[in-house]
């Protein structure tokens, strides 16, 4: 694997991620949501299943059932409008959704072109968009400009991040980092779009420059001080002045890196990335940050996180039998990208997105 393609893994941001449990008990709990939303009049419990509705079958691979989830929610709400603020994060939540489908997918370009036509669009309260294929309008969206311009800054962040992360996937690093400048998003602190900017000049042909970008970084939390290491043993392979010094301090700060279950992805996305730059260098700790992977991998019982340690090559040659059959299993149980869903589960699921689309379309009838 050569820098390139390990580049791919940043930006690294460490947000929290729920774990990716055994499809049966991510279905229990859309339908305790979908109970919710019905018993107690819960608009933000009938948002929130119909988004992990769409997600789990996003996961289980099945993506036009995804879309279709996705339109499903969000148009109670564009029929509804005008909105408040809450309510109106809630019409375009499924919206955003749709683009983090193409994103994974692999169409980064669908998806980045999807957030900025839905910022656009929102921004300007236009009256026709073209929305994945669909024409709506968010000509009257929300009652009020305070409402709007809430709104818009919410959208902002969403097309910053996720924009971002979308540009990336298509490994368009000078794009993304022209739309991180023009959208303000390039701060001191090592987030998204500083990283983004690091790594375009490293991959530019400047990684001095990116190296000098980012020592003048200020990082805050212990995870930043962890990525930092990284990219800058990224930026030392690539203008071919690797340091043993730089690998070690990377390595160390991965290992003593304290992050809670919630960001068990990021931690392993973050140690996948330490490990392949460790094995550029044949660097001796490879072994010691590839066996941790591993282990917290089999601890952890994350589907995702199964998912990525057996995608990566050094880990999967690596584990035991034992350890290759309890993250298989891990990841069999979540329904990852099986391309179908148990009938049974597939059902229950069903009822429960009916139930929270009831509740929706009941609650916005209701006065704001």
């Amino acid at each position: 694997m050569d820098a390139g393609q390990i580049a791919r893994r940043f930006p690294l941001v460490a947000r929290p991620r729920p774990a990716c449990r055994p499809l049966a008990e991510r279905v229990q709990e859309i339908t305790d949501l979908a109970r919710s939303a019905e018993q107690d009049a819960n608009l933000q419990s009938a948002a929130v299943a119909q988004n992990m509705a769409a997600l789990i079958v996003s996961d289980c691979g099945l993506p036009d059932l995804a879309r279709a989830l996705c339109w499903r929610h969000a148009e109670a709400y564009l029929n509804s409008q005008p909105l408040g603020v809450q309510e109106a994060r809630y019409c375009l939540e499924p919206l955003v959704n749709l683009a983090r489908l193409h994103i994974r997918n692999g169409d980064g370009d669908a998806g980045f072109q999807l957030l900025d036509t839905l910022n656009t669009a929102v921004r300007a309260k236009e009256k026709e968009a073209v929305i994945d294929g669909r024409t709506v309008s968010f000509r009257h969206l929300t009652a009020t400009t305070e409402d709007h311009q809430k709104l818009r800054q919410w959208l902002w962040a969403i097309l910053l991040g996720d924009g971002t992360r979308a540009l990336v996937a298509g490994g368009r690093w000078e794009s993304a980092q022209t739309h991180t400048a023009h959208h303000k998003g390039v701060g001191e602190r090592l987030l998204d779009g500083r990283q983004v900017h690091v790594v375009a000049r490293c991959l530019g042909g400047d990684p001095a420059s990116a190296l000098r970008f980012l020592t003048s970084s200020k990082l805050s939390d212990e995870w930043e001080h962890a990525v930092a290491a990284s990219l800058a043993a990224l930026c030392l392979t690539v203008s071919s002045e690797s340091s043993a010094e730089a690998t070690a301090h990377m390595v160390s700060s991965y290992l003593d890196l304290d992050a809670g279950p919630e960001l068990a992805v990021f931690r392993t996305c973050l140690g996948a990335t330490v490990l392949d730059l460790c094995e550029l260098h044949i660097h001796a700790a490879a072994v010691e940050v590839r066996d941790r992977l591993i282990r917290t991998a089999v601890q952890s019982e994350d589907g995702y996180v199964a998912r990525e340690v057996l995608g990566h090559e050094a880990c999967e040659q690596s584990m035991s039998p034992d350890q290759r059959r309890v993250l298989s299993q891990a990841v069999s149980a979540a329904g990852l990208d099986q391309g179908r869903m148990p009938e049974d589960l597939a059902q229950v699921l069903q009822t429960a997105v009916d139930a929270s689309a009831r509740a929706t379309q009941r609650l916005l009838t209701r006065p704001l």
